[in-house]
């Protein structure tokens, strides 16, 4: 029983720590890049990054929150910080569709309709850019607290 606790321990931190810094590298390192672009080659971009997004890291945070959750069961003098954990890192996923859907709906938009492209307004393309900058690294974050939250239940254990 041990070693499932301590897999499900490593796997639950180390998968929403890895999540939160493939948010905030997007955030901080790819789309700072895509403001100087013209909305052809910027928002097909940020398609692209949506798109690659959703189907990596949706289930990596599904994944991670599952490892909290089932830590919390196995450790029950533990389950108030690993259930932070799992519902830091799970809140991801409706922070996307309540907080940054329609950004993500206009962005999207723009990218899938060429003439859509060549008519977009550029500063209206960078303003939806640096608003879900600034989502993405509030949901990074979630998910860093996630992290942080089964990283001290672990040092927990220890002192």
């Amino acid at each position: 029983m041990d070693s499932l606790i301590r897999t499900t321990q490593l796997l639950g931190v180390t998968s929403s720590l890895i999540l939160s810094g493939m948010n905030l590298g997007a955030s901080l390192l790819t789309l700072p890049i895509l403001y100087t672009r013209h909305p052809s080659v910027s928002t097909p971009v940020f398609h692209e990054l949506y798109t690659r997004g959703a189907l990596s890291l949706v289930p990596s945070g599904m994944f991670s929150a599952a490892c909290s959750t089932f830590t919390a069961y196995l450790l029950p003098e533990q389950r108030k910080l690993w259930a932070i954990a799992a519902i830091a890192t799970a809140s991801q996923t409706p922070w996307t569709m309540l907080v940054m859907k329609n950004t993500n709906d206009r962005l999207n938009a723009i990218a899938g309709d060429k003439m859509e492209q060549q008519k977009a307004d550029k500063q209206e393309v960078v303003g939806l850019l640096k608003s879900w900058t600034w989502m993405n690294i509030g949901r990074g974050l979630l998910a860093l607290g996630g992290g942080l939250a089964g990283l001290l239940a672990v040092m927990d254990q220890f002192i």
